[in-house]
């Protein structure tokens, strides 16, 4: 089990102050269409750390229930599987999914926001999240730079940095796939969570 406590140790220390410094430099962006797009690696990165977090968690669960152990792992940095203060670790796994649920709904506001532009134009396709993305599936484009997830032009007309590009078969499906792994960890968790630890056989089972 203390491979996959070191593991969400790891994940969880570094996440969390990434996190916090990730959302304050999102929302103090030069422009709209640079903190939508800091916003939607905050966003994947966030459900990729999810993901691993929560999966970890349920693995370790479930080793847990079979050594007859403390089923929540602990912070690594300052404790050992023999060596335990539940306050740290309960509290370093509470810190952990505060610090992943702010992040997933600071990123996800922000991304909502998003209207596709063409690349080259300062009004999106449709003044709405999804109308946008509806056209801009609807339409064909052969240029290496067709759609930007925001506007790409500062007030001066000048074009900005850091505005990524919107791939209509890429840029929200990879977002929906990390979030269905998402669901599908959380899912597990609560299984393992709730499921009744099997008895130990007797050895006149035998």
């Amino acid at each position: 089990m203390l491979p996959l406590a070191k593991f969400w140790t790891w994940l969880g220390n570094y996440y969390v102050p990434l996190a916090v410094a990730w959302g304050y430099f999102v929302r103090n962006g030069p422009d709209q269409g640079v903190k939508i797009s800091r916003a939607y690696w905050g966003l994947g990165v966030s459900l990729l750390v999810g993901v691993l977090l929560i999966s970890t968690l349920t693995l370790y669960i479930k080793e847990a229930r079979k050594a007859k152990a403390v089923a929540i792992p602990p912070n690594t940095t300052f404790e050992s599987d023999t060596d335990r203060n539940l306050v740290i670790s309960w509290g370093c796994a509470v810190t952990y999914m505060v610090s992943l649920i702010t992040a997933l709904i600071v990123f996800g506001n922000m991304y909502a926001d998003s209207k596709i532009h063409e690349w080259e134009k300062r009004s999106p396709l449709v003044e709405s999240f999804w109308g946008s993305r509806v056209e801009a599936f609807t339409r064909t484009c052969d240029k290496s730079s067709c759609y930007a997830m925001g506007n790409r032009f500062a007030a001066d007309g000048k074009p900005l940095e850091y505005v990524d590009q919107y791939l209509p078969y890429v840029t929200d499906p990879a977002l929906a796939v990390l979030g269905l792994l998402l669901f599908v960890s959380i899912i597990a968790s609560l299984l393992a969570i709730f499921r009744k630890a099997s008895p130990a056989p007797e050895a006149n089972d035998y």
